[in-house]
């Protein structure tokens, strides 16, 4: 019997490629416009060539001494480091190696509870005790506000013996808080700060962004290229200027946890990526700022539309917005993220990064054209004047009885850190009912999405109040990452 050959991932990339939508997501060249042309037009002309592995005069990305340490170098020149390391395996790689080098197994590391979920999974490999920092959520848009200085100093005369400190800069969101602060407490204790800045790699390249997070004073900085700059996913970059951090444990550490066949198009488009930037970089992404902020004006100026921006920063502490990052809430037109993404692809074939409940995220970057911008806007602007047409102007208040549950939400218990992940990942579970856990300590990771934020981790244990909170986000047609159980009628505990 003939077999069919089907190759169903080749065929939905195929069907995508054909339907060529504009591109408001990840990553940030965007269908190859921000990519350097030369290596465009290698791509272009066969990228198989280029997929090899290390050949004489190709170097070794585990020991490099030729063009991969050269490529290093000047990419750390261009970015203000000391040392940069390329990763082949995502930020998640780079934070894992970082947390890891300046932490040791049983050490305490002090964390945003919004932290990454590559974050735990550190503490996982490196048997570490996470130490939360308070949490708050903006009750409009619900999504969390950066840690502040002042709750870090408090967290560190609580926990003495935290060995780093870890923050989230900028949020998926683009809210941008106070690295130097953090920095600067941090350096005062003797202790690291390591900054996963996967969404700030473009921040050097404008005045009218934040600093990047080594120009600010962290120690070690995870960027993800290929999100907001003109790398292929998955290629990402590790920014080491510190004297508390030794980049000989970091290359160690690395060693063993990237791959030991590195793709060798990944790492050529990092490379393409740094040249690209090193002769146009400010040009290309004061562009992209200018077109970001238009395309504000614009949506400004629709009714039913508001644009995280103006109206959060200066509410807690040090913090700004970063313009690139359009978090679009629909709410007042009555209308869903979730329908409205699904509205902007089939009527108008604009694919946003991400929707939820009441909001889309929209990322601009050196890859989005002006006729990009204006495509999104005049798409949002029918929206609007359907939804309005249709009368669902009173639809707030339905809107806002669908979320009861969150409207007294301002934060997050925090709960009590029983036993560290990497134990509680390797213990014996079982499941039991949600209603009967509490006491119980979690065996999984329980975020609701969005925000994304944890209720509750493994080792953690499981309260009444969060018990509540689970039911609360399941009455209004909650998401969760992590349960094994969708559903959440059982929850997975420590037996």
């Amino acid at each position: 019997m003939k077999k069919s050959g089907r190759t169903p991932l080749v065929k939905a990339l195929e069907k995508h490629m054909k339907l060529n939508p504009v591109p408001f997501h990840m990553p940030g060249h965007k269908n190859g416009r921000g990519i350097q042309k030369k290596f465009a037009g290698l791509m272009q002309d066969n990228p198989f060539h280029m997929d090899l592995t290390e050949l004489p005069g190709l170097d070794d990305l585990h020991n490099p001494t030729g063009p991969i340490k050269e490529a290093q170098i000047r990419a750390a020149r261009l970015f203000g480091a000391d040392k940069t390391f390329f990763l082949v395996n995502g930020t998640t790689v780079g934070l894992h190696a970082a947390i890891l080098s300046a932490c040791r197994p049983g050490d305490e590391i002090l964390l945003p509870r919004e932290a990454h979920r590559s974050v735990i999974g550190a503490c996982v490999l490196g048997g570490l005790y996470p130490r939360y920092l308070p949490l708050n959520l903006d009750r409009d848009y619900f999504i969390p506000y950066p840690s502040r200085t002042e709750e870090i100093c408090l967290a560190l005369k609580k926990y003495p013996t935290v060995s780093a400190v870890l923050q989230v800069y900028p949020s998926y969101y683009g809210l941008a808080g106070d690295v130097a602060g953090a920095a600067g407490t941090a350096h005062a204790r003797g202790i690291p700060l390591i900054v996963d800045e996967a969404h700030g790699a473009h921040f050097r390249f404008s005045s009218r962004l934040p600093a990047t997070a080594i120009e600010s004073g962290a120690d070690i900085a995870v960027q993800s290229t290929h999100k907001t700059l003109g790398s292929f996913t998955q290629a990402s970059m590790l920014h080491i200027r510190s004297s508390l951090i030794d980049g000989g444990e970091v290359a160690r550490h690395l060693a063993i946890l990237q791959s030991t066949s590195p793709s060798y198009l990944l790492m050529a488009s990092l490379d393409a990526a740094t040249g690209h930037l090193e002769s146009a970089g400010e040009s290309l992404i004061d562009k992209t700022v200018r077109n970001a902020y238009r395309i504000r004006k614009k949506l400004k100026a629709i009714p039913g539309i508001r644009c995280l921006g103006d109206d959060v920063e200066g509410k807690i502490g040090e913090m700004a917005v970063d313009p690139t990052k359009i978090y679009v809430s629909v709410k007042e037109l009555g209308l869903s993220g979730y329908r409205v993404a699904e509205t902007l692809l089939r009527d108008h074939n604009i694919q946003v990064e991400m929707s939820d409940r009441f909001n889309i995220l929209c990322m601009f970057s050196l890859g989005n054209t002006y006729g990009d911008g204006d495509r999104l806007a005049r798409a949002l602007k029918d929206i609007s004047a359907s939804a309005r047409g249709l009368g669902e102007k009173r639809a707030p208040k339905r809107a806002r009885k669908r979320i009861q549950g969150f409207s007294n939400i301002k934060t997050f218990p925090v709960p009590d850190v029983i036993m560290n992940p990497r134990d509680a990942w390797f213990a014996e579970k079982k499941c039991i009912l949600l209603k009967d856990a509490a006491g119980e300590t979690a065996g999984e990771i329980i975020a609701p999405y969005p925000p994304g934020v944890p209720l509750v981790c493994p080792g953690e244990t499981i309260t009444p109040e969060i018990i509540e909170l689970i039911r609360e986000f399941k009455a209004a047609s909650g998401y969760f990452h992590g349960p094994a159980d969708p559903e959440l009628k059982f929850i997975t505990v420590i037996d």
